[in-house]
């Protein structure tokens, strides 16, 4: 097991300065914030976005899995914590979206997990929010499984 920290509470700082305070303090490992990236308000701890995945190249890609590393930090996993059972079909498809290209940002840097939440619709008891996500859900799995990455929920 390592010691790690996720960058999500740090929107404003950069993320090589996250990384250098992360690996001076004795932490081993890193998972990164990887909202969309956007302006305007969000809630505490969401919308920290400190890799833009839906404009990563390659070349960036390895450029931070290497200043990472250098640093002696393994990258733990790429996380976005959305709600991909919301009630809004329309803000629904936009979080499932940006979830793949976080999971395709994490092939591209052989991140092997993408940490996210399940979701829920606050409307629905538990029963009805499972039979939903057995609709949602397995076409996410099967999206990360075909990238060769792993969901952490």
């Amino acid at each position: 097991m390592r010691l790690g920290l996720l960058t999500a509470p740090f929107p404003e700082t950069p993320l090589t300065d996250v990384v250098d305070w992360t690996a001076t303090n004795g932490f081993e490992s890193i998972e990164i914030a990887c909202w969309p990236r956007t302006a305007g308000a969000t809630r505490r701890y969401a919308g920290t976005s400190h890799i833009d995945v839906a404009n990563l190249s390659g070349g960036q890609a390895s450029e931070i899995v290497d200043e990472i590393g250098a640093k002696g930090l393994v990258i733990s996993g790429l996380g976005y914590y959305p709600n991909p059972l919301h009630p809004d079909r329309e803000h629904r498809a936009e979080v499932i979206a940006h979830l793949k290209k976080v999971i395709t940002a994490a092939e591209a840097m052989d991140v092997p997990l993408v940490n996210t939440f399940m979701g829920a619709d606050g409307s629905k008891d538990q029963d009805a929010n499972w039979e939903e996500a057995l609709r949602v859900w397995p076409d996410i799995v099967a999206f990360a499984d075909d990238h060769g990455r792993k969901l952490t929920i």
